[in-house]
């Protein structure tokens, strides 16, 4: 059976522009992200194997929430 791995990521732009202010992935900052986009950002990761599987964006704060999913390599 197919087993999976996920990852939680948390990106706040800035309000007028496309450039990230702070990113987090499964809780924990990206500090080497900040100044770059959420296109970079979710290319990147795909090239990692992961896939984007959800995301939500919260108007109220501006964040942007997204789910990415892998096979989860057995041994």
């Amino acid at each position: 059976m197919q087993k999976w791995e996920y990852l939680l990521a948390e990106a706040s732009p800035y309000p007028f522009g496309d450039k990230l202010i702070t990113i987090y992935i499964n809780g924990k900052e990206w500090r080497q992200w900040k100044d770059k986009t959420l296109y970079e950002l979710v290319n990147y990761l795909g090239n990692e194997g992961w896939e984007l599987v959800a995301f939500s964006h919260n108007s109220k704060s501006d964040n942007n929430y997204l789910i990415f999913k892998r096979p989860k390599m057995t041994i």
